[in-house]
């Protein structure tokens, strides 16, 4: 079976090496599968949110997919699964 490539920012790379993330609204990965377990966003927020009304809800209130290089998951998403993003930090008191 021939290997399925994806071309993000003008390179073409190998779907399996990728990532799909799920954001919320406020830019924070929440969700982060590996590119070859869904062949396109729509397959990969099934796989986050299995049913409808809770996708549908997710895509009004601004969740959004992204497919991302190993890089850029290092870049935008990781520090999100480690909770050191400030993406929804406190306000100071």
């Amino acid at each position: 079976m021939p290997e399925l490539k994806v071309e993000i920012d003008g390179q073409l790379y190998p779907l399996r090496a990728c990532f799909w993330v799920l954001f919320d609204p406020a830019n924070c990965a929440v969700g982060s599968e590996h590119g070859d377990l869904a062949v396109d966003s729509e397959q990969s927020h099934r796989n986050f949110t299995p049913r409808q009304r809770d996708r549908d809800r997710q895509t009004r209130q601004g969740y959004r997919i992204e497919l991302l290089t190993r890089q850029q998951w290092g870049e935008q998403a990781k520090s999100c699964f480690y909770g050191t993003c400030t993406h929804h930090k406190a306000p100071a008191a």
